[in-house]
């Protein structure tokens, strides 16, 4: 099973994101995280059955977006866990800096797009839980 995770600090992003997701058959109720302190609680406990999709933002208060995937770099299920990063940043020393985590698959500036979702169904880590 797939499990998407939305976390962003701005209500209106996670409620597009989780529409947007929803309309395209990628998932029929996202968890939506406004700290990624809380995300990080939800997947030390998550199941090791599952793989998990978070569409994660960078800047955010109190752990952001760089800061979090530090902390799941040490979670039992890291394995399972891929990240796409839908930011508001056009900072090319971010998307730069994405290609050092392991875990990112995908680097998106807001907003995600039908076309995102398509692709994201079509990945490689993904494309089995569509077929």
């Amino acid at each position: 099973m797939l499990e998407v995770l939305i976390i962003d600090d701005d209500d209106i992003v996670t409620l597009v994101q989780g529409k947007l997701l929803q309309n395209c058959n990628v998932c029929e109720s996202p968890l939506k995280f406004k700290r990624a302190s809380e995300a990080l609680e939800y997947l030390n406990s998550a199941s090791p059955e599952n793989d998990y999709l978070l569409l994660l933002d960078i800047n955010m208060p109190l752990m952001n977006g760089w800061e979090f995937l530090e902390e799941i770099e040490k979670l039992a299920i890291k394995e399972q866990i891929f990240v796409y990063m839908v930011t508001s940043s056009i900072d090319y020393n971010d998307k730069e800096k994405s290609k050092n985590y392991s875990r990112i698959v995908n680097f998106i500036e807001k907003p995600i797009t039908i076309k995102n979702c398509d692709q994201l169904k079509e990945h490689k880590y993904f494309k089995s839980h569509f077929e």
